[in-house]
């Protein structure tokens, strides 16, 4: 199969298009980079309450404080789905 070649203006359009596209992912994946950083200290900081709360026998505490982490996943998790599905419409 022979290559075809490109006229100028539509290989100089479809560079631009391919950068922006590059920095399109660039910054999605910056995104992504500080929710999970995000997710993962709020994860550390709910762990090291419920091993003080679980230490001291609160277990109430330490039921509020896995409902309360459990909704952060969530809330991260959704997100970070909803910052890849914009990255990828645009």
């Amino acid at each position: 199969m022979a290559e075809e070649e490109l006229p100028a203006e539509e290989a100089r359009r479809m560079v631009r298009w391919l950068q922006g596209e590059l920095e399109r992912q660039r910054a999605a994946n910056g995104e992504m980079r500080r929710a999970v950083a995000e997710l993962a200290r709020a994860f550390q900081e709910t762990l090291a309450r419920s091993y003080e709360a679980a230490s001291s026998g609160d277990l109430e505490r330490v039921r509020r404080i896995t409902i309360e982490n459990r909704e952060a996943w969530q809330d991260y998790l959704r997100k970070i789905i909803e910052a890849a599905n914009v990255k990828r419409e645009t």
